[in-house]
């Protein structure tokens, strides 16, 4: 997977990847318990995945092993195209903002594009995109495999 990222110096940041996989494949993977758990922290044991994917539904993801935890609400969903989730982090003191995070899926020849952009506080943009380069990067190997 070539990877590439930037952030504006503002509140947001974008990574974006390409996998050789269809949009469906990529859908599938993205937007159901079982496909997550195949490659979103797969490191730790624990980790519980629950998907209700529809536009007001919502997820959630956490591990404790991990110390780790997100969770949100769909706010759109294009199948094979685009999703728009609320990003909340789970734990912590309660004062982290929630934020927006949309994928956006484009077909290409042999594969597809995968972007991801979140906004976020900017003290917090080089670790989200260390994070989202991270994740990518297990959805390359995953579909390499």
């Amino acid at each position: 997977m070539a990877l590439d990222s930037e952030h504006d110096g503002g509140q947001r940041v974008e990574v974006t990847g390409f996998v050789a996989a269809t949009t469906d494949a990529v859908w599938a993977l993205w937007t159901t318990a079982d496909g997550l758990r195949q490659w979103w922290w797969p490191q730790f044991d624990d980790t519980r995945y629950e998907v209700d994917a529809q536009e007001g539904g919502w997820y959630r993801i956490r591990t404790a092993e991990g110390g780790i935890g997100v969770q949100g609400t769909y706010v759109e969903l294009l199948e094979g195209e685009r999703i728009v989730q609320t990003w909340d982090w789970l734990g912590g003191d309660g004062t982290a903002a929630t934020q927006l995070v949309t994928v956006e899926l484009e077909e290409l020849d042999g594969g597809t594009l995968v972007r991801v952009t979140q906004t976020g506080p900017a003290d917090e943009l080089e670790q989200l995109e260390q994070g989202w380069s991270d994740i990518l990067t297990r959805l390359e190997e995953l579909l390499d495999d």
